[in-house]
């Protein structure tokens, strides 16, 4: 390999582990220094941020640094039951642990050095974390398009990728939870897969790779080959281990796609490149066997000897099924090539059946068996802004909204059917180009469906103009026009990263900067505020709340405060007694509630939108009436209805929200509390 291609790609990988260590330590910074500037309005003390515990950027990050230093208080390596909702008994974990045994890693590792205590360690050190695993992703995926396509095509995957919105909040220095870890096995996994061939290999002896600024897109050695189809299984694996029901539409849209590879290969006669290019069907064997090995590994370990039974939301042995049978499916579709095609051979239902098996029995299968499924839980993300249509949650600006996240990547979804009809397009080029418009076109409608895979769409978009980029470079070789089109491209997409870039440097300065006030940081300032202080009043640790799910993290984490109510499927016993709570029209229904959970503490926002989320969470019908007659609804809009067990007691919320001055201006919590005193 050309020393000189390898020393700029190297130069290139360090300056952007530098910039991801530069982004996280002014991220720190900046919220730091605008908790800086809040001072207590009553005159005592400290300020918002001397002594306080961190603000994190989403409420998942709370419960994975909290697991994490139980695991270092306790000694235990699972936590497989939580006390921070669902009070009085807490509920299950089922998440993979993965994010906690990192936080526990990052946070041993800051122990040595500096001498914290464990808490304070993990979590200080928490804000690192994904920009480790961002730089892992980035420089790991960037190298294998190096040695495939070339140092050009990396150095444009590598600057998008550390740049794209979409993919950088997924590693937000101050989110540190599963998204990014998701994102990337997925991605990584996909990668590997089109980039080791998709089951055609090159005769004869493997050659150098990466020595150029561009390569064209051609299929490896068979050794190269067998290597990226189990890493591609592997990463696919890991995958499924931290979050499986996230994997499985981009490994569905893989197999669906690999399948059309597999039915056309068959059908396309052999053609010249045939003299040193062949067909190896066992990979999609390799890749399915090393997949299912290595789901099932952490199956074992996440779990055993204790399995859960039926939890189909997270990894389970179904999973490792459905993909060897895909694999072995495709596997006998691709050698059949030249013999024809028999529907009733054999191993075609079967196979097909175990293909099935998982989507049916999710589909089909008791709601138990996947809480997504539960009708309160569906009615709950209506609330939720990830959960609601991409171009619903930017409807004021929706082409602003589609180039500031994507730019100019959704034009190869347009650019690739018209370059995969080409006359001079190969058939591995062809294949690699339908699985990236695939997954592309996949994630797109998800994308439209709800804005939560637009991380997703925004790295396999990627995935396909590079793929598109490679087959321009060996279409526009010699030819003027071509080659026109392919510079003007190129160019785009070597200019776009830095349109990226200033949009984060924007971002960060906003919050170094601002005298405003910013909600996503000071709604979680006062509610740390609020939390410590009725944590601090909870001597027997006896406090229960009723109240948002939003509150939840947030109040246990600073507090040790248990809310009954969470955003997460393993607590669909909070989310059921909280919503037949506040829809209740029935005090006496309501009083026996609170008192099976032991509630003292009733905390809500001053508008009524609580009181109409849970009255249709749990009738499943918007009703205005029906929200003014529940309690929740009197709660808010006629506290002096309420029945004698339960009163609004403003000298407590006074005593929890003194409230800040921030430049000189007040800035005061507005939740509402109420004290329950619901004893027999």
């Amino acid at each position: 390999m050309d020393r000189r291609f390898l020393a700029l790609f190297i130069a290139a990988a360090l300056v952007l582990a530098a910039g991801l260590a530069w982004t996280a330590v002014r991220w720190d910074g900046a919220i730091r220094a605008y908790e800086s500037r809040f001072r207590p309005a009553d005159g005592s003390g400290e300020g918002a941020a001397p002594g306080r515990g961190r603000i994190f950027l989403d409420n998942d990050a709370y419960y994975w640094v909290a697991h994490a230093q139980e695991m270092a208080e306790t000694g235990r390596w699972r936590i497989r039951h939580t006390s921070f909702d669902n009070p009085p008994g807490g509920r299950p974990v089922h998440w993979s642990q993965s994010i906690s045994w990192l936080l526990l890693l990052a946070g041993g590792l800051r122990h040595a050095a500096t001498g914290e205590a464990w808490p304070a360690a993990i979590e200080n050190a928490a804000h690192g974390v994904e920009p480790a695993l961002y730089f892992l992703l980035v420089a790991g995926t960037g190298w294998l398009v190096f040695r495939r396509l070339g140092l050009a095509p990396a150095l444009i995957w590598m600057l998008h990728l550390a740049m794209l919105p979409a993919v950088s909040w997924s590693f937000h220095p101050m989110r540190p939870d599963h998204h990014g870890l998701q994102l990337g096995f997925m991605l990584s996994s996909a990668l590997c897969l089109v980039l080791g061939g998709l089951g055609r290999v090159r005769s004869g002896p493997e050659d150098g790779e990466g020595a150029a600024w561009f390569r064209p897109l051609r299929p490896p050695g068979r050794r190269t080959a067998r290597r990226l189809a189990i890493a591609s299984g592997v990463l696919g694996g890991f995958g499924l281990w931290t979050g499986a029901s996230v994997l499985l539409p981009g490994m569905m849209l893989l197999v669906a796609g690999a399948g059309v590879v597999a039915w056309f290969a068959r059908l396309s006669p052999p053609s010249e490149e045939e003299g040193e290019e062949a067909w190896e069907p066992s990979f999609w064997r390799m890749w399915s066997r090393a997949g299912a090995a290595t789901a099932i590994l952490f199956y074992l370990i996440e779990y055993a000897p204790a399995f859960p039974g039926m939890r189909l939301e997270v990894n389970h042995p179904l999973y490792a099924v459905s993909w060897v049978c895909a694999g072995e499916l495709l596997t006998r579709l691709a050698a059949g090539r030249g013999r024809g095609f028999r529907a009733g051979d054999g191993w075609l239902v079967p196979l097909a059946a175990g293909v099935l098996l998982l989507p049916a029995l999710m589909a089909l299968g008791p709601s138990e068996w996947h809480g997504f499924r539960d009708p309160l839980m569906r009615r709950l993300h209506e609330s939720i802004d990830e959960f609601h249509p991409y171009l619903a949650i930017s409807a004021s600006a929706p082409w602003k909204s589609l180039w500031k996240d994507f730019g100019m990547l959704p034009v190869f979804l347009v650019l690739a059917p018209f370059l995969a009809g080409g006359k001079r397009i190969l058939f591995h080029e062809w294949a690699a180009l339908w699985m990236g418009y695939l997954l592309a076109l996949g994630y797109g409608a998800l994308t439209l469906w709800q804005a939560r895979w637009a991380n997703f769409f925004a790295a396999s978009v990627l995935l396909l103009a590079i793929l598109a980029l490679a087959i321009l470079w060996r279409n526009a070789a010699g030819r003027g026009r071509a080659a026109a089109w392919f510079c003007v491209l190129a160019a785009a997409l070597a200019v776009q990263p830095a349109g990226f870039l200033n949009q984060q440097r924007q971002d960060i300065h906003c919050r170094d900067t601002s005298r405003e006030q910013i909600g996503e940081l000071t709604a979680p300032i006062l509610q740390r505020q609020l939390a410590e202080r009725l944590g601090a009043m909870d001597a027997a640790h006896s406090f229960r709340v009723m109240g948002s799910p939003n509150l939840a993290a947030r109040l246990a984490y600073y507090g040790g405060v248990p809310v009954l109510c969470s955003y997460y499927w393993e607590n669909l016993d909070g989310l059921r007694a909280s919503a037949a709570f506040f829809a209740a029209e029935d005090d006496g229904e309501a009083l026996r509630i609170a008192r099976e959970r032991g509630i003292t503490h009733v905390i809500l926002p001053p508008t009524v939108e609580v009181a109409r989320l849970f009255h249709y969470v749990w009738n499943g019908v918007r009703s205005e009436e029906g929200v003014r007659r529940s309690i929740g609804g009197r709660l808010l809009a006629e506290p002096g209805a309420l029945p004698p067990w339960i009163r609004r007691d403003a000298a407590l919320e006074k005593a929890l929200q003194p409230g800040y001055l921030v430049e000189g201006r007040p800035v005061f919590g507005t939740l509402q509390v109420f004290t329950v005193r619901a004893e027999p």
